[in-house]
């Protein structure tokens, strides 16, 4: 764990900004894509579902953290 704090800590502010908005726009793009004609996610069965979708969150929620990261680190100096 201290080595993931350790290399994010010396990244480059735009380069966490960078990453968490490709998260973002990734998982948005993944969420487009799966939609049918009723504007619903279609998946397979209802575990792959939950497994998705708990995923997507976890990957939304660290974006949103490195997003708020760099620009905290931007801001601060």
């Amino acid at each position: 764990m201290e080595t993931i704090i350790s290399f994010l800590q010396t990244m480059p502010n735009t380069v966490l900004i960078g990453v968490g908005i490709a998260f973002r726009l990734w998982i948005g793009m993944r969420r487009f894509n799966r939609r049918g004609i009723g504007g619903l996610q279609h998946f397979g069965n209802y575990f792959v579902g939950l497994a998705t979708l708990f995923i997507e969150f976890l990957v939304k929620w660290t974006a949103n953290i490195l997003i708020v990261w760099g620009l905290y680190r931007m801001l601060s100096y």
